[in-house]
């Protein structure tokens, strides 16, 4: 925790002629620790360290977390004495004016490895209305206790290895031993459809690249903090090879139905459309040798009539 420090001295501050200097303000409105009587005795200077010891405190490995000389707390510190009523006007969001809703902000943790990209993104919240960031660390394993802690609203959680270990973090942070309440979002791009429903069923909120623009951020941001899922830019459906032909459950392919060449053959004819009589005319067989080898091999391919022995054909590649 931050130190503060208190000094008095036995008269108000002066000039260079003895002239008395205005009383000096502190950095966060109202009567500082520098705001002294003139009649105070003299002590020597003293340092006080401020302990909260039950009041959660953001990760601090980030030094942006530190900003305008606040420490960013879970919970809003309470005045210190001798503060103006009115607050102290400095914008900070831990440090807003007595009137505003608090309860308004939507409290982003940012687990970003990359101290660039983590700065960059405090830069883009800090202009949106509504949010704060509450905290950030560059360690993934780091971000659980954290989120426990700090208990944020919404969590940008940045790319790592693979999507595997994106995911297996998301588990994590939204587990019991985590924030189970918070949004997660992956700063990442959904290749697929496929990928963005492995992203739901681990527990995340939605994914969105780093490559957006500002206000496309701030509004995904935004949505996922109202309870919305939000995948940006919409991912491509999954991507079906044409050229896999499909398989029926169950279904014998013509190597493993134990059928003989004539039959082969004869099935690859009605694959191709020809009719009994132009089958025995193709093979020089009689037409009734014919359908005999087409009913032995029907009851091996296991199909009850002509059009779907010829299916099969089409779907085994027999029929060419």
């Amino acid at each position: 925790m931050a130190a503060v420090s208190t000094f008095a001295g036995p008269t108000a501050p002066t000039g260079p002629r003895g002239r008395r200097l205005p009383a000096r303000r502190s950095t966060c409105g109202g009567t500082g620790a520098g705001d002294v009587p003139a009649t105070s005795p003299v002590t020597a200077p003293a340092t006080v360290t401020a302990t909260a010891p039950d009041r959660p405190q953001a990760e601090t490995d980030n030094p942006l977390d530190l900003i305008a000389g606040h420490q960013l707390l879970a919970e809003p510190a309470p005045p210190a004495a001798g503060r103006a009523a009115a607050g102290c006007g400095c914008g900070h969001p831990m440090c807003v004016d007595e009137d505003r809703d608090r309860t308004a902000l939507a409290r982003v943790f940012l687990v970003e490895r990359h101290s660039v990209a983590s700065a960059g993104l405090r830069s883009v919240l800090a202009t949106a209305p509504g949010l704060t960031v509450v905290g950030s660390t560059g360690d993934p394993l780091r971000a659980v206790a954290a989120v426990r802690r700090i208990a944020p609203d919404v969590v940008l959680l940045g790319r790592g290895a693979s999507l595997e270990e994106d995911l297996a973090t998301v588990v994590a942070l939204r587990g019991p031993d985590g924030a189970p309440d918070a949004r997660v979002l992956l700063l990442r791009r959904a290749e697929s459809t496929a990928e963005a429903s492995r992203m739901l069923l681990a527990g995340a909120g939605g994914c969105f690249p780093l490559d957006l623009a500002g206000e496309r951020i701030i509004g995904a941001v935004q949505l996922a903090a109202a309870g919305a899922s939000v995948f940006l830019p919409a991912p491509p459906p999954a991507r079906i090879h044409a050229a896999a032909p499909v398989r029926h459950l169950g279904e014998l392919p013509p190597q493993r139905a134990g059928l003989t060449e004539r039959e082969r053959e004869v099935l690859v004819k009605l694959g191709l459309g020809l009719s009994n009589a132009e089958i025995g005319r193709e093979l020089a067989l009689a037409e009734a040798t014919v359908k005999k080898h087409l009913t032995q091999a029907m009851r091996k391919i296991g199909q009850p009539d002509r059009l779907r022995a010829a299916l099969y054909a089409h779907r085994h590649g027999l029929a060419g």
